[in-house]
This record gives C-alpha cells, structure tokens and sequence, in this order.
C-alpha cells in the first residue's frame, strides 16, 4: 500500500487548484511523482517544489499560497467557477482559530479523480490565527517552494529554490557585484554548530574552487553572511538527471543518450582523481544536463559525513560496499557510485532496491552484481558488462581509474536503426507499358533449373556469324 500523502503537501494542491492556478491534471502529475520518490526514499520534492520546477505553476503565485498556509497571509480574491461556488460568508483567506464549514461539493467538482482515495474531500484550511513556523522551519520540513528570505546573504538577491538536502538548501540567486545568476548553496544551521566541521567545508569549499573543467559545476565564492555560512556555483540552465528520467517512461533514458552523458560525467571524475580529489557521493541528482547534451556534476570535494546520510536512506542506493562496511575509500568507490546511477538510468530502478536502507546496504554488501539486462533486455551486450564491471563489488575487479570506465563507456557501439524497406514495385516504371513492347528484363539470361543443362555461350556466338 502507498504511503499517504501528508496533509501539507495534500493542502497545498487543493489550494492551488481552487484558487484557478493550476489544472486537475497537473495535480495528478505532480502526486505521480511525489509518490514515486515516496517509493524510492530519500529526499522527497514538495508539490509545490514538483509544480514550480515543471513549470505547471508560476513561483510568485506558490509563493503566495505558501505564505498564505504557513502565515495566514490573505489570498488574492479568486475567478471561476469554484470561486462562486465557495460561500461568500466563509472566505478562505479570513483568519480564524477554528475550520470553517465543509465548502459544498459544487464547488469541487474539479478536484474528483485525483487519485487522493479521497483526500482531497476534506475541508480547506483556514488560516491559522498565529503562524504554524518561520520560513526556514517550513523549509527544513519540505514544505514547498519559494518562502525564502531574499536577503539573506549580503551580496546576492535570492530569487527562489532550486533544490533541498541533508548539505542545505540550493537557491537560484542574483550575485549583485558581478551582474550574474548563481547557485548559492546555504548550510543548514545544525551543521554550523559543529566548528570543526565548519572549519573543514571552508577549506574544502575553497580547493574546490580551484577545480576548472568543462563537466564540473564551478563554484565561485565560499564565506559568511552574519550566521549563515554558503557558497555560490554556477548557474546551469537545464535539468537534473533523476528530473530528466522522471519525464521519461518507466523512469528509463534512451542507452546512447545515457552513455553521451556517463562519458562526461567520468572524464570530469578522472580530472578529479588526478587533482587528488573524490566525489563520494555520486548520484542522479548530482548531476546536471543543459539543453545541449552538455552534463556537468555538482558538489566534487564538497561531500562530508556520508556515512549518516547513507543510514538515512538518502544515497543508500549508490553507496560502494566499501562505503557501507566504513572502509578507506579511493576513487574507485566513485566508479562504483557511477556504475550504479547508470544502471538506474537504463533500467528505471536503481540496483539493489527495496526495503529499508540498512536492507539495501547489506544487500550490496553480499549479492552479487545485478545484470542490467534482466531489467531492461534492450541494452547492449557490451554495455551491460562495462556496467558490471564498474559496479563490482572487490575493488580490483572494477576499472581501476575515471578514465578507463570514460574510454571503456566511449567505446559502446549501438546497432544502427534497421533500414526502412522498399516498396514492393520499387524501381519498375511508371509508365504502362505499349502493347507488344517487351517486359522489363526480357532477353536477360533466367537462371536454369537445377539439373538443367547450361546452354553454351559459342552456340550462341554461331548464330550470330555473318551468312550462317
């Protein structure tokens, strides 16, 4: 049985269509996915996150039902149907201790079917009277996807969310001095008490500032504002890898297009390794795809504390076995990691799944490697094993640098699509023939029986002598 939506995000979807910003059809969309990373675990997008990244919802208008749930700020009066429908004495946006009666169903006929089990039956919530929580708490809860301060790092106007995690939030922002759009990642504020820590980022921030290559995300600045510790990256206008296999079907990207991307995403881990640095922590959502085809992966020496995430369920599904027993680990265990997010890519499941995250460590730890091909059949022979070899489980087994999986993963090849076929009549002419005029081929040679004597080539000859 599917876990249940929270009532939050169930809220939130109900609002939205009520108040004509949204379609029925987008909520069903958007509850699809929701209850898929329900399903797979880890960080669960809002809806409100899921409606604004699709571009079925404007950011300022979820913005302002946001504030509206988390604050009680009032709403903009609505249009349409629904909204005469709703009783003029019980607005929704009126601020009140108690629920206000259950609107009429005349009024939610558009919000049948949204395969909710009924969920969204219940009433609208009135605007609570004091704010349930501040911007950040609604924010370290998942509650949605634009209530943020816009100042809160000096420098940099922020212009709304791009992305949640245990290593803080990622806005979209305007870095003031340079005239530019940023990545600018803020640390959540239980990770700063930890000075050491604290102490440990700055420095890693700053040596991953000197990484440069064309599929690694930049980062451009690392500092403080006031209490708030963060650093900016470039900026990527494209997608997210698990977004992108979300649009696909069965979560599945097309082998060549999978592999174009896994080339570049290895050959930016080898520039790493041979700057002395790992990832640890490779995964769908840190990778990025532009328009272009062009992938670049984020967050190259900025991982820390992994092992707590793994054990919350968060990268349990890409962890290498030397992660999950708590060994040392090289750049191999990266191979690994890139191993398993290309297996999830082609198959739509990432391997070993199932069951809780320790289920799912101690899988990886004893079974062995999963042959793509029994999860999806259409990917190539040689494909499937470079796969198995990157996903190994003794290190010595899989490739033993970025490099050797790039050239190995370069060397793919895909059998051309079959070639269409001729119409039947092809290459006859078209025009009828004249009555008496000889058929296309005729007084070509026919090929002769089987035991037939084969006729002599000097009789012919004979009769065609001058006088005979």
């Amino acid at each position: 049985m599917a876990p249940a939506i929270p009532d939050d995000q169930v809220q939130f979807a109900q609002l939205a269509v009520k108040q004509h910003y949204i379609q029925p059809e987008h909520v069903r969309s958007a509850l699809e996915l929701y209850r898929r990373y329900q399903t797979v675990g880890g960080e669960i997008p809002s809806i409100a996150r899921i409606l604004v990244a699709k571009g079925w919802l404007d950011a300022r208008k979820g913005e302002v039902l946001l504030r509206h749930l988390i604050n009680g700020d009032p709403l903009p009066p609505s249009t349409g149907a629904l909204a005469a429908a709703q009783p003029a004495a019980a607005p929704v946006s009126a601020p009140a201790p108690a629920r206000a009666a259950k609107p009429g169903t005349a009024g939610f006929e558009a919000l049948d079917d949204l395969g909710l089990d009924g969920e969204l039956e219940n009433e609208l919530p009135s605007a609570p009277a004091e704010p349930v929580m501040d911007e950040r708490e609604a924010w370290v809860r998942g509650m949605g996807a634009t209530v943020v301060r816009r100042d809160l790092v000096k420098g940099y106007k922020i212009t709304m969310v791009v992305g949640e995690g245990s290593m803080g939030i990622v806005y979209r922002a305007h870095q003031i001095s340079m005239d530019r759009t940023v990545a600018l990642k803020v640390l959540p504020e239980d990770r700063t008490k930890d000075q050491r820590f604290v102490e440990e980022f700055l420095a890693e921030a700053r040596n991953a500032g000197r990484l440069n290559h064309p599929n690694l995300i930049r980062v451009h600045e690392v500092g403080k504002s006031d209490k708030t510790y963060y650093y900016s990256m470039e900026y990527i206008e494209g997608q997210r890898l698990d977004e992108w296999m979300d649009e696909c079907e069965g979560g599945k990207l097309d082998p060549k297009q999978a592999v174009n991307v896994f080339v570049q995403i290895a050959q930016a881990l080898d520039y790493g390794f041979r700057s002395g640095v790992i990832h640890r922590e490779i995964r769908p959502n840190t990778i990025m795809v532009n328009a272009d085809g062009q992938a670049k992966l984020a967050d190259l020496g900025l991982t820390k504390g992994e092992e707590a995430r793994f054990l919350d369920g968060e990268n349990a599904s890409y962890v290498s076995p030397e992660q999950a027993a708590g060994k040392s680990v090289d750049t191999r265990t990266d191979i690994f990691s890139l191993g398993c997010c290309v297996f999830h890519c082609l198959t739509g499941e990432p391997p070993f799944s199932g069951g809780s995250p320790m289920e799912v460590l101690r899988r990886r730890l004893n079974a062995q490697t999963p042959d793509p091909r029994e999860y999806n059949p259409s990917i190539p022979i040689e494909l499937s094993r470079v796969i198995m070899k990157m996903m190994a489980r003794d290190v010595t087994a899989r490739y033993q640098t970025p490099g050797e999986a790039a050239e190995a993963l370069k060397k793919i090849t895909f059998a051309p699509p079959p070639a269409a076929r001729k119409p039947l009549g092809a290459g006859l002419p078209r025009r009828p023939l004249r009555p008496g005029a000889p058929r296309p081929g005729a007084g070509r040679p026919m090929p002769g029986r089987p035991g037939a004597a084969r006729p002599n080539p000097k009789d012919a000859f004979r009769r065609k002598r001058p006088g005979h």
